[in-house]
């Protein structure tokens, strides 16, 4: 019996790039810590046609998953009928940016009250050629999108970084993650991203300013409201491609779940639920805010909420780690792609 072989296009159309330099095929939460390099140390061409990026592309053809244990983009995997692996890529398509850490705000679930920003995540002498760097990952690029890792408006190499790949790559769009809080008008223009936005996702993780405030330490929720009505206008006229919120579900917002749905729909945007993901210096507050979790003492609450009538009509609504909200159990992602091929 012929074996069958697997493409997933990440490791060829995708580069993460995060704090340090290195690069990562997928999300880097997902995959076993596996960096093709580092863009501070190597060039370009060792680093995304090396070895240990055709060492990755040809495990994920011979259904090796070993270094992929967290994925969750099962419905981009493809049969091939390729007999070889393809490992040497053109340069990626889509590139995330998360250099910077920097972020105006604190929230709970993100980082520490104690939480000091790191300066050392990007080396002095390479701050003012941090776009020489990148320009060979860039030369084929459709889609930049920043920041995974702090806020894009509030760092200021990450507003320059935007800017100056702007400038200088007009064919590129942008998506952009964001707290909402300086996502203005007045930003989004001195950035040049109006019109060159596929996609900006706030994270807006309560529909009133009392959880808002107990979510997000040194926020301001006023403004993000009606920062997130100009993009609404945006998205209406079609200078923004996609708009999406976000909302982390926890153990203080999850009654809020069905409202954010109608005031997503009220601005014209998508709306996703995600869990909470564990972090070692959290973990005992994860412990409590984690409602997700069918050990929970609250569990049954949230599935309820899920349950409701607005949820069950929500054909629009996108939930993040589903096994949670539904009580099924995660299935070990080789298993899923057996049964995925075996159909």
């Amino acid at each position: 019996m012929e074996t069958k072989h697997i493409y997933c296009p990440n490791p060829y159309i995708l580069a993460e790039i995060m704090p340090f330099g290195n690069v990562y095929p997928c999300s880097c939460g997902w995959i076993k810590n596996y960096s093709f390099g580092n863009i501070f140390e190597q060039s370009y061409e060792e680093i995304w046609n090396g070895e240990k990026a055709k060492t990755f592309r040809q495990k994920l053809f011979d259904n090796d998953f070993a270094l992929c244990p967290g994925c969750q983009n099962l419905e981009i995997l493809q049969e091939t009928e390729e007999s070889e692996a393809k490992l040497i890529s053109q340069p990626p398509e889509r590139i995330l940016l998360g250099l910077d850490e920097f972020c105006d705000v604190k929230c709970i679930f993100c980082r520490p009250e104690d939480y000091k920003i790191n300066p050392n995540l990007i080396p002095k002498d390479k701050e003012d050629k941090l776009l020489d760097i990148l320009s060979p990952w860039l030369i084929n690029a459709k889609y930049v999108k920043t920041n995974a890792v702090g806020e894009v408006f509030a760092s200021k190499i990450s507003r320059n970084l935007i800017k100056n790949i702007a400038d200088k790559f007009p064919n590129i769009k942008f998506e952009i993650i964001t707290n909402g809080i300086q996502s203005t008008k007045e930003n989004l223009e001195n950035l040049n991203l109006v019109n060159r936005i596929s996609m900006i996702t706030v994270s807006l993780h309560a529909c009133n300013e009392r959880t808002y405030n107990k979510i997000v330490k040194g926020g301001n929720f006023n403004k993000v409201i009606e920062n997130l009505y100009y993009l609404s206008e945006l998205k209406k006229s079609g200078r923004i491609d996609r708009f999406e919120l976000h909302f982390t579900v926890t153990l203080i917002n999850y009654k809020e779940m069905p409202d954010m749905i109608n005031f997503a729909r009220k601005i014209g945007a998508n709306i996703r639920f995600l869990g909470l993901d564990c972090s070692r210096e959290l973990e005992q507050l994860y412990k409590k805010l984690n409602i997700q979790d069918p050990n929970h003492p609250d569990y049954n609450k949230l599935v309820k909420v899920v349950h409701s009538k607005t949820f069950m009509e929500a054909n629009d609504v996108v939930i993040q780690g589903w096994e949670y909200f539904t009580g099924l159990k995660p299935v070990p992602i080789i298993k899923r792609i057996k049964n995925l091929f075996s159909r």
